[in-house]
C-alpha cells in the first residue's frame, strides 16, 4: 500500500536527519519512510525519497551475477553465421579489435570503453559497495567509490550494442543460417542485471548507510 508524506522543516540541525530537495534546495528533516511509501518537499512537490524494498541485497545480488557472467560474455562467441558453407563466428573482444586493425582507432577505443570498461568497472563498483554496507564497512573510499558509481552509470551502453546485435540478425537472417552462441545469452544477462541493478539501487538509502552506517 503506497502512503506520501510531507517533509517539514528540521528544528536543530543533526545532518545524519537532514535532507535537501533536489529542486529548490530546502533542507527538511528525514522522516522514516517504508518501501512503498514517498516523501515529497513541501515547497516546490520534488520527490524527495521513494525507498525501494531490499535494495542493498538485490543490488548484491544483481552485481555478483553480472561479474560472474562477464567474461563469458566477452569472450564467448555472440553466434555464428554459416553462408553457403563458410561459418563466421565473433565475439565482443573480437568485435573490438578488428575495428581497431581496420584502422578505426576512435571507433574502437569508444566500443571497448562502454562495452567493455565502463561495464566492468560499474559493476565491480556495485559489488564493493554493497558489500562494505552489507558487512557493515564504512571505509574512507567509500564515499568516493559511490560517485564514481554514479559517474559511471551514465557512460554504460550495453543496450546499444544489443540493439546492433538485433539489427545483424534481422539483415542477415534470409542470408545465412544463424547459430546463437554461449556469448550472446551471457551478454543478455549482463544486460538484464545491469539494468536491474539501475532499477533495485535506491541511491537516497545508500548513501545515507555510507554517511551513518548499517545498524540492522
Amino acid at each position: 500500500m503506497s502512503c506520501n508524506g510531507i517533509a517539514t522543516t528540521p528544528p536543530h540541525f543533526e545532518l545524519s536527519q537532514i535532507i535537501a530537495c533536489h529542486g529548490c534546495d530546502l533542507l527538511l528533516e528525514r522522516l522514516p519512510v517504508k518501501p512503498g511509501e514517498k516523501l515529497f518537499c513541501p515547497r516546490c512537490g520534488e520527490l524527495l525519497l521513494a525507498p525501494k524494498n531490499n535494495s542493498v541485497n538485490r543490488s548484491l545480488a544483481l552485481a555478483l551475477s553480472g561479474l560472474v557472467l562477464f567474461p563469458f560474455a566477452i569472450l564467448q562467441s555472440i553466434m555464428s553465421l554459416d553462408t553457403m558453407g563458410f561459418e563466421n563466428s565473433g565475439n565482443i573482444l573480437d568485435g573490438v579489435l578488428m575495428t581497431f586493425r581496420d584502422g578505426y582507432w576512435l571507433v574502437a577505443a569508444i566500443l571497448a570503453l562502454t562495452t567493455i570498461v565502463f561495464p566492468l568497472i560499474k559493476l565491480t563498483l556495485l559489488f564493493v559497495i554493497t558489500l562494505n554496507i552489507k558487512l557493515d564497512r564504512n571505509p574512507d573510499y567509500l564515499r568516493l567509490l559511490m560517485r564514481g558509481y554514479v559517474h559511471f552509470d551514465e557512460w554504460g551502453m550495453l543496450e546499444v550494442y544489443m540493439i546492433g546485435i538485433l539489427v545483424t540478425i534481422i539483415k542477415m537472417h534470409h542470408m545465412a543460417n544463424i547459430h546463437y552462441e554461449t556469448g550472446l545469452f551471457c551478454f543478455i544477462g549482463i544486460l538484464a542485471m545491469t539494468l536491474g541493478s539501475t532499477l533495485v539501487m535506491d541511491q537516497e538509502e545508500f548513501w545515507y548507510l555510507i554517511e551513518n552506517g548499517n545498524h540492522n
